[in-house]
């Protein structure tokens, strides 16, 4: 029985473990494309992503506006933030755009690099996991790289239910159709119990070498001390559970696709299957955006907007 309930500006679907979050404005393009781009780049939510919790609030200061301009500047490029544009796109970003992230192709259409477009769609996911499923980031993957032009490899996400001890292993996807994503996302899945063991050995239990969250090394760091693998892990805290949330942000809009629609691909396409003999809960999300080029355009014209006034509150605001 699919149940029905408010989040935000978002009406959430849901059926057993399959979900669709469906933004405000939904039959009004123009609207529900602004409307979703602000509410992603909401000082709250920047703020939250780089912080790793849904607690903090934005206060007008130096280091908060610091902390925005630093955040928001991970979604573009050196270039691209020395860049200042007015309400269109004037024809220097759409030179830069052009150079940098093949702007358009014989369609007309927009193209930005992969990298770019994942860690978007990783951090709408973090938004989600944070603020409606009340989980707990165990580290942002962002921070996991040296250099916001490459790509950071491995699992998307890595979350905590603490209460539960139990560690979530997200995969994101950001694509032109639902159909597209699924597929993706079950071409991931095949080698999941590989990708967790890598997640353990470079990341999890290298507390020394990355600022994981409190309640994780509450749980897990003694037991990383001495665990080389997941497995391991599992078997000395007593672990006998994991999560797999999955995220779609899919555009190509239908006009006759509703939420039973979206509901009803994620339970008939997503394999689903236990993961080292453990109980494995998956949380499937479908996100859809009307128009991937669209949307992607938008909100890179509103990032490079937002970086530029950041460091500019960031050097007058005391």
């Amino acid at each position: 029985m699919m149940v029905h309930e408010s989040f935000d500006e978002f009406d959430v679907y849901k059926e057993d473990d399959n979900n669709t979050f469906i933004y405000a404005e939904f039959n009004n393009k123009d609207k529900f494309l602004d409307g979703l781009t602000e509410y992603i780049l909401n000082e709250d939510n920047l703020l939250n992503y780089a912080k790793r919790t849904s607690k903090l609030e934005f206060q007008p200061n130096r280091k908060v506006y610091s902390r925005l301009y630093k955040t928001i500047g991970y979604f573009l490029n050196e270039e691209l933030e020395q860049l200042t544009i007015e309400d269109d796109f004037s024809q220097e970003l759409l030179d830069v755009l052009g150079n940098e992230y093949k702007l358009v192709n014989n369609d007309g259409e927009l193209l930005v690099q992969k990298d770019k477009v994942g860690k978007i769609g990783e951090y709408i996911f973090h938004i989600l996991l944070t603020k409606y499923y009340q989980l707990d980031c165990i580290i942002p993957k962002f921070t996991c790289s040296t250099d916001r032009n490459m790509s950071v490899y491995g699992i998307d996400t890595l979350f905590l239910d603490s209460q539960s001890k139990t560690i979530f292993f997200g995969e994101s996807k950001f694509c032109n159709s639902l159909t597209n994503g699924t597929s993706l996302v079950n071409k991931s899945l095949e080698s999941y119990e590989s990708q967790i063991n890598e997640e353990y050995r470079y990341v999890l239990s290298e507390t020394d070498k990355y600022v994981l969250a409190n309640e994780y090394l509450d749980i897990f760091e003694d037991s990383t001390e001495v665990c080389c693998t997941f497995n391991e892990l599992v078997e000395a805290t007593g672990v006998n559970k994991i999560g797999i949330p999955i995220f779609i942000a899919h555009g190509s809009y239908v006009r006759d696709n509703t939420p039973e629609h979206y509901i009803m691909r994620l339970k008939e396409s997503i394999s689903r299957k236990q993961l080292f003999g453990l109980e494995t809960e998956y949380i499937a999300i479908s996100f859809p955006i009307i128009s991937k080029t669209e949307f992607i355009e938008l909100i890179m014209k509103k990032a490079v907007r937002r970086s530029g006034e950041y460091d500019r509150q960031r050097k007058e605001v005391y």
